[in-house]
């Protein structure tokens, strides 16, 4: 049976006024940054990354992070992406054809750091470029398609944010 206009708006509104919060305000959600605590134990830092589409994301289409707290970047070996309970490094990211963050999904980077962020103000610049879900890929020289760039670059999303731990 088909939808009203009324109820198909309800149904956008729900998705666009729940938890979910997309790229289009920046890369990290704010208010998410905090030190992570195992057991007691301060192990490293965190916070949760915007969903950079109303779609959902491929993880494999993340093709680069760069995070850096107060002005000093963080090294890719110890940040962690975390969606869905499952933690995977940077390093094999682009491996993962087969993970998908849908558009609810809570995604995180976790950051492992002795005694994680001290008290205190801090900076947190993030950048993640993200290559497009459709399209051709890399080395496809499909006629009519040499120069669709939309299909080569990735797309920056970015986030300079300052917070209290």
């Amino acid at each position: 049976m088909a939808k009203t206009l009324e109820e198909r708006k309800k149904i956008i509104e729900g998705i666009f006024n729940s938890h979910v919060h997309f790229g289009a305000s920046g890369a990290v959600v704010e208010g998410t940054v905090k030190n992570r605590e195992v057991a007691g134990v301060i192990t490293g830092w965190g916070f949760q990354l915007a969903n950079l589409s109303y779609r959902g994301v491929w993880l494999s289409t993340i093709e680069g992070l760069t995070v850096r707290i107060d002005g000093e970047e963080v090294p890719h070996d110890h940040m962690m992406i975390e969606l869905k309970g499952i933690k995977y490094p940077l390093s094999v990211v682009g491996d993962h054809s087969e993970v998908f963050w849908d558009a609810k999904a809570v995604c995180s980077v976790v950051v492992y750091s002795i005694s994680g962020l001290a008290k205190g103000t801090h900076r947190l610049e993030v950048e993640v470029l993200k290559r497009g879900d459709f399209g051709h890929s890399y080395g496809e020289g499909v006629q009519g398609y040499e120069e669709a760039r939309e299909f080569h670059t990735p797309e920056s999303y970015s986030s300079d944010i300052e917070f209290t731990i």
